[in-house]
């Protein structure tokens, strides 16, 4: 019999500390589900792939390589939706299952090769011309379910939060000031016009390359929003030799996306350490 992978760690832990109420029963089935897509895929895994909170596998297959994920997230499946849409664009791998259960969503997709992290890239113009390319295909999109959770609405709570428990490693809070100015600016930008399609979390870890010059998007973070907000986490991540706001508007321009809005997520997206 296949034995099947077992969860990180450090992923048992994050799952447990970021919903506490599934993390039990999602850890004590994960791996048994994995073994019954394994079967009807006639798959074999091969590693788990870093993830911070899912269960992620690469298996193979007699087509090819896929990757099984599992999420314990309560907002599961809005991310396999917007993975979908993603997908139906052609910026993101194909969705061939995504399977919702009463504790976890499980998305099967084709494997991303050679899948060097964005994170891993020398940023050059050209770098920054392919990734506004990616962002064009996404402009104007409708969002893939009406009324779905908004990133304007996530980004006030982080804003708003005493005390915020969701942040990226090694990262404070910012001053209580600093978050008051952001919520004034989210005010301007308005809740009502960010009701399209976005992926919600451009980490550079996020964005895979998947040829010469190609990106492709993975991990959604299933919400609803605007690309201008995505130009601008992307400016804030892979900004290593200058000011966030000078790739930014670079990635604005080239998408066609209005600069001076995405100026003005970007000191959101700060504000918020998303």
């Amino acid at each position: 019999m296949l034995t099947p992978p077992s969860v990180p760690p450090n992923v048992i832990s994050a799952v447990r500390s970021r919903w506490p109420e599934r993390a039990g029963e999602w850890t004590r089935r994960v791996e048994t589900e994995l073994l019954e897509l394994c079967a009807r895929y006639r798959a074999t895994p091969r590693r788990v792939l870093p993830a911070r909170y899912g269960f992620v596998v690469a298996v193979d297959t007699v087509h090819g390589g896929l990757v099984m994920r599992s999420s314990a997230d309560p907002n599961g499946p809005n991310q396999s939706r917007v993975a979908i849409a993603l997908a139906d664009l052609g910026v993101a791998p194909t969705v061939h299952e995504a399977i919702d259960t009463d504790i976890s969503t499980w998305m099967i997709l084709d494997e991303v090769q050679p899948a060097t992290p964005l994170a891993e890239a020398n940023v050059t113009d050209a770098t920054v011309e392919s990734l506004a390319t990616t962002l064009l295909a996404m402009h104007g999109q409708p969002a893939p379910v009406p009324g779905m959770p908004s990133v304007h609405d996530w980004l006030r709570e982080r804003l708003e939060s005493v005390q915020s428990t969701d942040l990226p490693p090694g990262v404070d809070q910012a001053p209580d000031a600093v978050r008051r100015a952001a919520l004034v600016v989210l005010d301007d930008l308005g809740g009502d016009a960010t009701s399209q399609l976005c992926h919600g979390d451009m980490s550079p870890l996020n964005v895979l390359a998947s040829g010469t010059n190609e990106w492709t998007l993975i991990d959604p973070r299933g919400m609803s929003g605007e690309v201008s907000y995505d130009a601008a986490v992307l400016g804030l991540k892979i900004a290593r030799n200058g000011p966030a706001t000078l790739i930014a508007v670079r990635l604005a321009k080239a998408a066609g996306l209005d600069a001076d809005r995405t100026l003005a997520w970007v000191s959101v997206a700060d504000a918020a350490r998303v």
